[in-house]
């Protein structure tokens, strides 16, 4: 489409639906499995195959609204299946999951930089915060009801994520984490409750609280009655959901935007490659030392994981079976290779744009963000979070130029 009939009268009205639809598709990202689970509480049983469904179809209305907009898209998908094809050939391993997992950046990157803008931005955020710290609170006041009307554990029962047997016994009825017997690090006299909102599980609560926080952050800093507002929903659903990772990633957007001005893509590149190595001595320091539920037991337990990668599995040519839940690295080495991961993460340092120095600060935060994250878990590829990350940092690009270190047309370009 040129932009002069993006222009014309007839057209306007379809780019503003395509627009809606976009943000309704991310909206429905977050909210989905809060929808699936109160129809298997109460309407019909749903299992993995309604959650797969619903994502699918997600997806795939993302994609309808994108397929005409960029040859990028093709150019990156193509190479990517190329690539996974040949790693799975070579392992004798056919995972689809590992496409899905790398389809949602692409397509919500790719969805908010040709459909979204810095105010569809704006909207889908805004939304998402109210419909979040909504959920917290009628949680937290309500847990009976709560638990009566959308049994969190009975639908992760059912859609196969948790063992029945681990389930037997559990009596408060959210997830397995959903309590932190071990106390709150959060005014631990709100007691164990950690609420999960309409995500289901906590951790998801700080993935989105650090999101949202660096985009009112950039977008509201002119609006201070807006930005006070946001901030305090914000920090009422992490308290709640005594989401102590989420309440630092909020103090490294702070950090990141303050020196941004100073940060080149090299410095994001190299990034992850030294946390690896970082967490991988860690745990050649601390062999024999069993990993707790602390943040530095979580870079232990990803450390021990990572371990666990020979040669061939670190360039993705291993079985590639093994559950690396609590490892992002050690997945996505085991599944991309090293080789994969550092081309998917060259494309993103260097080939999206970021020319407004507001969408170089959100980018930086994402890149850390994403480089601290693959730490601990594999939340990063979930499209719970994932796509209103990805989406947000497309809208933050919308109307700029190429830069002279981006990909030809950059990934944004219309």
């Amino acid at each position: 489409m040129s932009l002069a009939a993006a222009a014309t009268p007839a057209a306007v009205p379809a780019e503003e639906a395509g627009a809606r639809i976009a943000r309704a598709v991310v909206l429905g990202t977050l909210l989905f499995n809060f929808g699936l689970a109160f129809v298997n509480a109460n309407l019909a049983r749903t299992g993995a195959g309604a959650v797969i469904g619903a994502e699918l179809v997600l997806i795939g209305v993302a994609l309808a609204l994108i397929w005409d907009r960029t040859q990028a898209f093709y150019a990156i998908m193509a190479a990517l299946l190329g690539y996974l094809i040949f790693l799975m050939t070579l392992r004798a391993n056919y995972d689809p999951k590992v496409v899905r997992d790398l389809l949602i950046p692409l397509v919500f990157y790719f969805l908010g930089s040709t459909r979204g803008s810095l105010e569809s931005g704006d909207k889908v955020a805004t939304a998402a915060i109210v419909a979040v710290a909504a959920g917290a609170v009628f949680e937290w006041a309500f847990l009976d009801v709560y638990v009566r009307y959308f049994d969190v554990l009975g639908y992760f029962v059912a859609k196969g994520t948790v063992d029945p047997a681990a389930a037997q016994g559990v009596e408060h009825g959210l997830f397995i984490s959903g309590m932190r017997f071990e106390g709150r690090t959060l005014l631990p006299f709100l007691g164990e409750h950690r609420v999960s909102s309409v995500f289901l599980e906590p951790v998801s609560v700080g993935n989105f609280g650090a999101i949202v926080f660096g985009w009112v952050l950039l977008r509201d800093a002119r609006r201070p009655w807006a930005l006070i507002w946001k901030t305090a929903l914000i920090f009422v659903s992490l308290v709640l959901g005594d989401a102590r990772f989420g309440v630092y990633l909020c103090g490294l957007v702070l950090a990141i935007y303050l020196i941004a001005p100073l940060v080149r893509p090299g410095a994001l590149f190299v990034a992850p490659f030294l946390a690896i190595i970082a967490i991988f001595s860690y745990a050649a320091i601390k062999v024999g030392v069993p990993w707790d539920n602390t943040t530095s037991g979580r870079f232990l337990l990803s450390g021990q994981l990572m371990s666990r990668l020979d040669l061939a599995g670190a360039f993705g040519m291993g079985p590639a079976t093994e559950n690396f839940d609590d490892s992002g690295y050690a997945y996505i080495l085991s599944r991309v290779g090293v080789i994969g991961a550092a081309a998917l993460w060259a494309t993103l340092v260097f080939g999206a744009p970021a020319e407004r120095m507001d969408a170089w600060r959100y980018k930086a935060f994402v890149c850390l963000y994403l480089t601290l994250l693959m730490a601990i878990s594999t939340s990063a590829v979930t499209i719970k979070t994932g796509g209103l990350l990805w989406f947000l940092l497309g809208c933050s690009a919308y109307g700029a130029a190429p830069a002279p270190r981006t990909m030809s047309g950059g990934l944004g370009a219309r």
